[in-house]
């Protein structure tokens, strides 16, 4: 029911260790069709969801972006998918020219799907600042 009537709908997703969490993230990012961000917990976790997308979806290459400290890739200017850490995210502080640009760029897009992994460890001010500077439908 996640796409019913051809619309996404938020949600969350409770599942045991191993249920398939993740290619349920997937999937419903592959099916939607309109720019993901999906937001981790460290970098390995960004790692592995870009992994998991390439894995499993026919996303281009060049529409899945890692946004970490030391990997800042570039937005594709039509859709894609941006995997990053709510560090990254939520952060205040002064960023380098080039993290700016990202961030500026993930501020002004409109995003049809957030992806929370592992969303219950992260702090409740961090998780405000992340919802608050993501425009996603979903």
């Amino acid at each position: 029911k996640m796409f019913g009537d051809g619309r996404a709908r938020s949600g969350i997703i409770v599942l045991p260790c191993g249920a398939g969490k993740t290619l349920t993230g997937v999937t419903a990012a592959q099916t939607i069709k309109k720019s993901v961000v999906c937001l981790c917990t460290n970098a390995v976790s960004v790692l592995q969801w870009k992994y998991q997308f390439q894995l499993w979806t026919n996303i281009p290459e060049d529409r899945i972006s890692c946004f970490m400290s030391d990997k800042k890739e570039p937005l594709h200017p039509g859709g894609c998918v941006l995997i990053t850490t709510y560090t990254m995210v939520s952060y205040s502080g002064k960023r380098s020219e080039q993290a700016a640009e990202v961030m500026n760029a993930i501020q002004g897009r409109e995003w049809g799907l957030m992806l929370m992994d592992e969303v219950h460890v992260v702090p409740a001010k961090m998780f405000r600042r992340v919802v608050g500077s993501v425009k996603a439908h979903c």
